[in-house]
């Protein structure tokens, strides 16, 4: 970035000077490839305010075709995992070659995470790895199902489609492939067997023309370039020259030799690893290349960046070079020739010269020392102009005596770029001027990025309804949902991806499956008793691990389910049977504001309404704000769609201890305002359902003032802080625990960064102050803790 800005400046005070007069250099190109492209944009594109293209660069660089070849010739090594295979999808060339748009690889990945494919070609493939040979969550597996759901549907009248085939196998169709989506199914499939053929050439022992006759068809099979596209055309054409080299090469010698796939795959990467034969320089534009001998022609400006202690000049190539290892008289030494560049290069500037160096560590800000020509070169400087290096100079004082010299900051965004203090600093990045120039009419004190309100002001009244799944979402993760409202960062990068690498191979399921949810729910059709054979959605679905240890989650998870159904007993919502779920929206007042939603866990048994979840394997003492104030507010809002009080609103709350005290407080006070209906004491009634309107109305000013004035609340921190006093571990974390700051993905420890809520600080205060409020809300006839 200093670089770009050095170059920009220079063309702008520079009469004349084009971008096709500078060079950029460096000892390690490769270094800075990746680099690049986020700085200057992609190369080869003459848009902008500074072209440029790239010279000595690997051929595997040039072009996104050459790095796709190296994955197909890396498939016998390869596992063969899907997300590798929608990563070859997402080729062009590739996707191309099979009809594929955006669209339709997006709707594989999602068939194929839907269907549980891992890795794996089919059972045999895993068998020749030394693993047993399953076929669950293989591609053949995964296939098979799709088509089965293709070719066969659902059972609309089933909740479970199982398909008997002919050899005494089960298998489940896969929902949601139908129709024209066919088209991209075969695809897949096409694609499947090309990778197959790939991944078998490992084992194969062929002939040099052979191979290359092999490895031509598969090019042809798998890649298809755009006409229209120059650069793709060159790069299919030189690929497949190195193919066809393979055999040509040996035959000039009348040979035709059996090689190994692995002979033929380290030939073809060396050559993709290679410097191409024609070098694209002074093609327009700037030029970004290594430093190599007898390039140093005249430029205009100049740079050279990488010169940093021990990477220039550069030393031998070891390895099995005997010339570096055994010296004799005569012989070319790299690092003097690197010497003798560094002064070519010099000679070669016309107008500017740039050269740069890490001057401190990025981890620890120790100083780092430039390349030991760069060093003498800023010793003769100081040497020329009478002056005397001192450690002053180097923390930039007295930089007037060496304006050869410029120190950086760290990032560019700094505000010593922009205040015009030092005619050094620069930058051309006008969105980061707006962020650090102050206007006139602004305090001089900058505002925290972040600062949890002590008392929340009075929240603003919304102009429209709050939607309760907004609210529900809040109280479940806050730091997600502020991060992604109220500071509008994108969170994608957080986010897990969809597609594993790997079946499940530990003896539990996610708690995303809701395995325990619907096994109960089984369960209370079939009179509440457990098969000790897992169910075949489970099975058959994917979701069951392998071998003994699935069979050791299904054990855990009946006992934590059989648990549950002891207790079914002690409510009414189970006595006749399966309970029915209630869709019932809400449009509720409550105080100021207006709330509308649906409540999701509304049930019914005929003469009672509930709000019903379960917590299976989890002791009620365990439950903390997130899944209390979800069930409180439903609960809440449940009553208060019905003030008449027509027929009671209950909580079931099922967790794998005994009876939930928060839970029977809730439902004892459901009872006396029922009481109250029936001996008609309006006023009594009036009372508490006000009261309880002024809960959820404060529940809901909470989560709107949150929106402008974020306060410290976090479900399992907050709650051990509203019923202890204290935090414990439960934030940090101890040696054999993680603290909720540091759950994955990281959205608690991005929102608040570093704070601990050491004792006796504001951060505390502010922490428990919101939990003691929260936890007052839910709870009837209750004080938070001190």
């Amino acid at each position: 970035e200093v670089l770009r800005d050095a170059l920009l400046r220079h063309l702008r005070e520079t009469p004349g000077l084009k971008p096709a007069d500078i060079v950029v250099m460096a000892p390690d190109i490769k270094a800075y490839l990746p680099l690049l492209p986020a700085v200057f944009g992609p190369p080869g594109q003459f848009e902008g305010p500074l072209p440029y293209h790239l010279a000595d660069v690997a051929v595997a660089r040039s072009h996104r075709l050459f790095d796709a070849f190296r994955r197909v010739l890396d498939l016998p090594r390869s596992r063969v995992t899907a997300p590798e295979v929608i990563d070859l999808l997402g080729v062009p060339e590739i996707a191309r070659r099979f009809g594929l748009g955006a669209g339709d690889i997006a709707l594989l990945e999602q068939w194929l995470g839907n269907g549980r494919v891992a890795w794996a070609l089919d059972g045999p493939f895993r068998e020749r790895l030394g693993l047993p040979g399953i076929a669950e969550h293989t591609f053949a597996w995964g296939m098979d199902r799709m088509l089965a759901g293709y070719l066969v549907g659902r059972d609309e009248s089933a909740e479970f489609t199982v398909l008997h085939l002919p050899d005494g196998s089960d298998l489940a169709p896969l929902d949601g492939v139908h129709g024209p989506q066919a088209a991209v199914l075969g695809a897949l499939d096409s694609l499947l067997v090309e990778l197959a053929e790939a991944h078998g050439d490992g084992a194969r022992r062929l002939r040099a023309s052979q191979w290359a006759q092999r490895l031509e068809a598969r090019v042809e099979a798998l890649f298809r370039v755009d006409t229209d596209d120059g650069l793709a055309r060159d790069a299919r054409t030189l690929l497949l020259r190195f193919v066809r080299e393979i055999a040509s090469e040996p035959m000039l010698s009348g040979l035709d030799p059996e090689l190994d796939f692995d002979v033929v795959r380290e030939v073809l990467l060396e050559r993709l690893d290679s410097a191409p034969d024609r070098q694209q320089f002074l093609m327009g534009g700037a030029t970004f290349c290594g430093m190599v001998p007898q390039r140093s022609i005249p430029f205009g400006v100049i740079a050279v960046i990488g010169l940093n202690e021990g990477e220039f000049p550069r030393g031998g190539a070891g390895g099995l070079d005997l010339m570096q290892r055994h010296r004799r008289l005569g012989d070319r030494d790299v690092r003097n020739d690197d010497r003798y560049l560094f002064l070519e290069t010099l000679m070669a500037a016309r107008h500017a010269l740039h050269l740069s160096y890490i001057g401190e560590g990025v981890r620890d800000g120790r100083r780092r020392n430039p390349a030991a020509p760069l060093g003498e070169l800023l010793d003769a400087l100081d040497r020329a102009a009478g002056s005397v290096s001192t450690d002053a100079d180097d923390d930039g004082q007295g930089a007037w005596r060496r304006p050869w010299l410029v120190r950086h900051p760290l990032q560019p965004f700094d505000v010593r770029y922009f205040d015009g203090l030092d005619p050094a600093l620069f930058s051309f990045r006008h969105d980061f001027a707006g962020l650090c120039i102050r206007p006139a009419s602004t305090p001089a004190q900058a505002r925290p990025f972040f600062a949890p309100a002590r008392a929340p002001a009075t929240p603003r009244v919304p102009a429209e309804p709050i939607a309760l799944r907004d609210v529900l979402a809040y109280y479940r993760d806050p730091a997600r949902q502020l991060l992604a409202t109220r500071l509008k960062l994108r969170l994608d990068a957080l986010e897990r991806g969809r597609l594993d690498d790997c079946e499940p191979l530990d003896a539990r399921f996610e708690a995303i499956d809701s395995v325990a949810r619907r096994v109960f729910m089984d369960a209370l059709v079939t009179g509440r008793t457990l098969s000790d054979k897992a169910p075949a959605w489970l099975r058959l679905g994917g979701l069951l691990p392998p071998g003994r240890v699935g069979d050791a989650a299904w054990c855990a998870e009946k006992e934590k389910v059989e648990a549950l159904l002891e207790r079914c007993g002690e409510y009414a919502l189970f006595d006749y049977g399966v309970p029915q779920r209630i869709a019932l929206r809400i449009d509720q007042q409550a105080g100021p504001l207006r709330i509308r939603g649906e409540l999701a866990r509304c049930y019914s048994n005929g003469e009672q309404a509930w709000v019903f979840d379960l917590f299976p394997g989890r002791d009620e003492t365990k439950l903390d704000f997130k899944p209390r104030i979800e069930l409180f507010v439903e609960w809440a809002l449940l009553r208060l769609s019905d003030p008449q009080g027509t027929r009671p609103a209950r909580l079931c709350v099922l967790t794998g201890s005994g009876p939930c005290e928060w839970e029977r407080s809730i439902n004892e006070w459901d009872d006396r305002f029922v009481r109250a209906v029936q001996a008609r004491d309006t006023a009594g009634c009036e009372s508490r359902l006000a009261d309880l309107s002024r809960r959820v109305g404060a529940l809901m000013s909470f989560w709107v003032a949150a929106q402008e004035h974020p306060r410290w609340y976090f479900p399992k921190t907050s709650w051990r802080a509203a019923t202890t006093g204290k935090l414990g571990d439960v934030w940090v974390g101890g040696s054999h625990s993680i603290g909720e700051r540091d759950y994955a993905p990281g959205y608690a420890r991005l929102f608040a960064g570093d704070c601990d809520f050491a004792p006796g600080t504001p951060d505390l205060e502010a922490l428990l102050e919101a939990a003691n409020e929260l936890h007052g809300l839910i709870h009837f006839g209750e004080t938070a803790a001190a």
